[in-house]
């Protein structure tokens, strides 16, 4: 079991909640994040074939992979590459791995979420009593791959209904803007407004699954082209930090330009108190149709979220 190495300030709380996004800086223990990227490693390198087959359909009870590099690259010959997400006059030149629910069949990582600071950080910044783990994407940005996370809204894609969905963006490695910092637009969880689903290849394209539902949706604001009417906040992060953000702020990244920095990062997303289950029109999450769980469920009532905090006895 680790433990926060700091706890998160007034100052910090008040930030969250007025901006939607917090980086907390060296608050988690070294070990544990050597043991976090140890586990990221596992996942990232092992031997699989790349696919979106859970993503599709839905019936995922092991996540999904993909390497956007692959695709993006396969794409570049028929797009004009002003739209596509890759950095201006780049090609993808290393892997772009995206992970979704690893948590959910490596048990190592499943504990490092449950077992770690960032429940206890979670129930800190949300003013929960309770929190439980929901699910996880990992990152791997290899040097020269260049691949933007084009701005996106967290809510249209998960299960969750409620207001105290937190996530913790944790990084492994040193992450500059070069080797593609996080970006958040400050106060977008404050403008009542649930976007379409980005399909992460194009900067404002909406994903595009059979069988999901994006009526009622607002489109993506032209963030890029009009960076003056927003608070785009970009942050820089080392081993040890992590970066907060409220489910309805907006948020992506930049890509990793850089020669030789390795850029290795996860995303753990947590609920809080108010939050139950809902089995959202215009989610794409690959496990959507295996949970068991009714909308208006509590979290507790499915194995896959486990109880994060209260610590476990």
């Amino acid at each position: 079991m680790f433990d926060t190495t700091r706890s998160v300030t007034d100052a910090e709380k008040a930030m969250y909640e007025r901006d939607g996004v917090v980086a907390l800086g060296n608050i988690c223990p070294l070990d544990w994040v050597d043991e976090f990227r140890v586990a990221l490693d596992e996942v990232f390198n092992r031997d699989t074939a790349t696919g979106r087959e859970g993503l599709m359909t839905g019936e995922s009870r092991a996540g999904s992979r993909v390497d956007i590099a692959e695709r993006m690259s396969g794409l570049l010959a028929e797009h004009d590459g002003s739209t596509l997400a890759v950095e201006p006059d780049r090609v993808p030149e290393g892997r772009n791995i995206v992970e979704t629910d690893a948590c959910s069949w490596h048990e190592g990582l499943r504990e490092l979420h449950v077992s770690g600071p960032l429940p206890e950080i979670v129930a800190a910044l949300t003013r929960s009593e309770r929190v439980n783990l929901y699910s996880d994407q990992l990152f791997m940005k290899e040097p020269g791959s260049s691949v933007r996370t084009p701005w996106h809204q967290d809510k249209p894609y998960w299960l969750l209904q409620g207001s105290k969905v937190a996530v913790c963006w944790i990084p492994v490695d040193e992450v500059t803007v070069a080797s593609g910092a996080m970006g958040y637009v400050a106060g977008s969880h404050r403008w009542g407004k649930v976007f379409k689903p980005n399909d992460f290849v194009t900067m404002k394209g909406t994903l595009n699954i059979p069988g999901l539902d994006f009526d009622g949706l607002d489109d993506l604001p032209d963030i890029d082209d009009r960076p003056d009417d927003f608070d785009i906040r970009r942050y820089e992060a080392s081993p040890g930090d992590v970066i907060v953000h409220h489910w309805m702020t907006l948020h992506g990244s930049l890509g990793n330009v850089s020669a030789e920095r390795l850029r290795r990062a996860a995303s753990v997303r947590f609920a809080g108190d108010d939050v139950t289950f809902y089995k959202r029109p215009s989610s794409p999450e690959p496990f959507r149709n295996t949970v068991g769980l009714e909308d208006g469920d509590d979290l507790d009532d499915a194995d896959r979220f486990p109880r994060a905090w209260p610590r476990r006895l």
